[in-house]
């Protein structure tokens, strides 16, 4: 499997001219900064519902009330992820714009306004984005970070080790939020923190919290469920984000690309990802939509297997979207049906 090291470190002098830009504006601006396109705010619903509210439209809100808790979501899966159970109470606030991609963004001068008015501040963690907690902390000391791995214990990230061989390391896959197991974990983490930064709503937000779970039990049942009778249990990716999710339901994913989409084998590297593919007997591709027209397709041809479409989420999409493309839980849904086509599951 081909990695690319993402970068790791902020340019020194880009941080420091957005901090001093942040500095020289008085951070006056008192509502929060979305890069979401569109018209007006959209009211998230509580409990996990099927939708979360997340429109892709407030110019200037995320979601919920806007004299909720400001909460920062570095980018569209925590957002899908968070607004169930923070509800009405709190307004989102997303870093990455519409097309923006989390392998190789770089925060702007806004961000760093938007993230000295919050009050919590969902991510992913260093690996992914290296430039968040840096920033954070140059902006505003006292914001709450909260990052998907620590809602993991030690004890059970153990035990999914050695009960799965291919279980990644947490501090070189960043595809967390892909897994509906680690998904379980990471909601109640949510609802505490929440709870932490906003005591006054915390009953609420664990009853939202818990609403939510039981879409995810049902989630994980599902996954189990469609991957007990499959042709193959392999299958090739257009880059290597299914790591997680392969792991806890003891597939077999063959990657093209590393981590990054723009990681590119070499001519090595794909006769020997040809050469695993046959071996195994994998029927199909998965692929993100926009990359679906480069190293998948080629693979593809050369294997005579079909393209299938796997949303991760991490690109927020332009326009204004469906009540199912602003739910976690129908999203990964559509993602198991494209998956078991890709296995030929019955």
């Amino acid at each position: 499997m081909v990695q690319r090291q993402y970068k790791s470190i902020l340019p020194i002098a880009a941080l420091v001219i957005i901090i001093a830009l942040v500095v020289a504006t008085g951070c006056t601006s008192s509502s929060q900064v979305s890069h979401q396109p569109g018209a007006a705010p959209a009211n998230t619903t509580t409990g996990g519902s099927p939708s979360t509210g997340i429109s892709g439209s407030p110019p200037a809100a995320g979601t919920g009330s806007a004299s909720g808790l400001p909460v920062i979501t570095s980018f569209r899966p925590f957002t899908l992820l968070v607004a169930p159970v923070g509800g009405d109470h709190i307004t989102i606030t997303q870093i990455l714009p519409p097309g923006a991609d989390p392998h190789d963004y770089e925060p702007t001068p806004n961000d760093a306004v938007a993230l000295k008015n919050g009050k919590i501040f969902f991510y992913d963690g260093p690996f992914l984005e290296p430039w968040a907690a840096d920033l954070a902390a140059s902006t505003n000391p006292d914001i709450q970070l909260v990052t998907f791995a620590d809602a993991i214990p030690g004890p059970a990230y153990d035990t999914m080790k050695s009960q799965y061989a291919d279980f990644p390391n947490m501090t070189q896959d960043p595809h967390l939020w892909l897994s509906p197991q680690l998904a379980e974990y990471y909601v109640p983490y949510v609802a505490q923190q929440l709870s932490k930064a906003d005591p006054e709503n915390a009953t609420d937000y664990q009853n939202n919290a818990a609403a939510f779970e039981t879409r995810l039990k049902k989630l994980d049942s599902d996954y189990k469920a469609g991957f007990s009778n499959c042709t193959t249990r392999t299958f090739l990716s257009s880059h290597a984000f299914l790591d997680y999710t392969a792991a806890a339901y003891n597939l077999t994913p063959v990657s093209i690309a590393g981590m990054s989409p723009d990681a590119e084998p070499s001519l090595q590297q794909m006769a020997a990802i040809v050469g695993e593919a046959k071996a195994h007997n994998a029927r199909g591709v998965l692929a993100e939509p926009d990359e679906a027209e480069d190293l998948s397709k080629s693979v593809s041809t050369e294997l005579n297997l079909p393209v299938y479409p796997f949303t991760t989420m991490e690109v927020l999409p332009s326009g204004t979207l469906t009540p199912d493309d602003t739910d976690y839980v129908a999203i990964m849904e559509n993602n198991l049906q494209e998956m078991k086509k890709a296995m030929v599951c019955q």
